[in-house]
């Protein structure tokens, strides 16, 4: 078993014959870029500039499995991210603030892990998104956390099915723990089969009247996903539609379309354009990126998008979010244009 000196230091005080058993992993990802960004004027505002230097998902995680005999092992994985641009871990309250379970598998039967864990939706839209959620043009910022809409749910319980013909299923479901908002559930069935790929996810989760502009009892928030791509081997084509409906208010729709192209074996161009619906409340995102391999774990790239708000809307191009957030840019109803040239590496 290999150990960084950090891991081997974590581990040093376990029984050695629990060590001999299975096997610890310590992996991680860290992300730098130089984001510039520029702000339409409006009738209420100048046009503005902002440049920050800006950590997408950097992370530090450890994995581990035992095998127990005849198709079963145990295994657990602990992930926190961090701001690799600053050092500051991304949630100030949560150590392991991406996810913290532990499993049991069994080759014939599936496996059910139980703790904080991403729910169905996340793995799903990483395969229809061509910048798998990374960077300027990540889908999160128009399709992700629509009017309680969670992609990780703590106090959860999940199965997860073997995969049979191609198919494979899951479901999901974070215990409510007294709380008036109560239990969610996220169930989906993928296809995967060659250079297909199709699937289709439901997530429902109750969250307070107030959160999305109600009065009274908490609400059931129902999101319906679906994800489909396919390798032409030339060029990649990834697709996502959802909608997002609650009692008694308007249905919020979004989709997004995109492609990879490589060009030869070490780059290769993504693009994809993602448009949000809502009463009185669109947002399209548009973005191009060019990726160099400089080898498995070491990508540079470089992301160009472009964010069109509705008047009463003020969406954000990531990851530097936060930086935005703060000087409360952009204001409702500003266009977004973004440059990002940043470097990935995974260990």
């Amino acid at each position: 078993m290999k150990k960084t000196p950090l891991l081997a230091a974590m581990l040093a005080g376990l029984p050695f014959a629990a060590l001999a058993q299975g096997s610890v992993t310590a992996y991680g990802m860290l992300d730098v870029s130089v984001e510039s960004f520029r702000y339409s004027a409006t009738p209420g505002h100048p046009s503005t500039h902002l440049t920050t230097l800006a950590s997408d998902t950097s992370r530090l995680g450890f994995r581990g499995v035992e095998d127990l005999g005849d198709g079963l092992r145990a295994y657990f994985k602990l992930e926190t991210g961090f701001g690799a641009d600053n050092g500051a871990l991304t949630a100030a309250t949560v150590f392991w603030s991406r996810e913290a379970y532990l499993g049991l598998g069994d080759a014939k039967l599936g496996s059910i892990q139980a703790g904080s864990q991403y729910t169905p939706a996340l793995w799903m839209s990483i395969k229809a998104d061509p910048f798998t959620r990374f960077g300027l043009a990540g889908q999160y910022t128009l399709l992700q956390g629509l009017r309680g809409y969670q992609l990780k749910y703590d106090n959860a319980v999940q199965y997860i099915s073997p995969v049979v013909g191609g198919v494979q299923g899951r479901l999901m479901v974070a215990a409510g723990e007294g709380a008036v908002t109560g239990a969610s559930y996220s169930g989906s069935l993928d296809y995967t089969q060659g250079p297909l790929y199709v699937g289709a996810v439901l997530d429902q989760v109750k969250t307070t009247a107030a959160s999305v502009g109600l009065t009274g009892s908490p609400v059931n928030s129902r999101t319906l996903s679906l994800a489909a791509s396919y390798d032409f081997k030339v060029v990649k084509l990834q697709g996502w539609a959802q909608t997002n409906r609650i009692d008694s208010l308007p249905k919020v729709n979004g989709y997004l379309i995109g492609a990879t192209i490589p060009l030869g074996v070490q780059d290769e161009i993504r693009t994809s354009y993602a448009h949000r619906s809502a009463p009185n409340a669109d947002a399209s995102l548009f973005a191009v990126g060019y990726y160099h391999l400089l080898s498995k774990r070491t990508t540079l790239y470089a992301n160009l998008g472009r964010l069109t708000n509705a008047a009463s809307t003020a969406f954000r191009m990531g990851p530097a979010l936060g930086d935005q957030a703060a000087l409360g840019l952009p204001f409702a109803g500003q266009d977004t244009t973004g440059l990002q040239l940043g470097m990935r590496h995974w260990f």
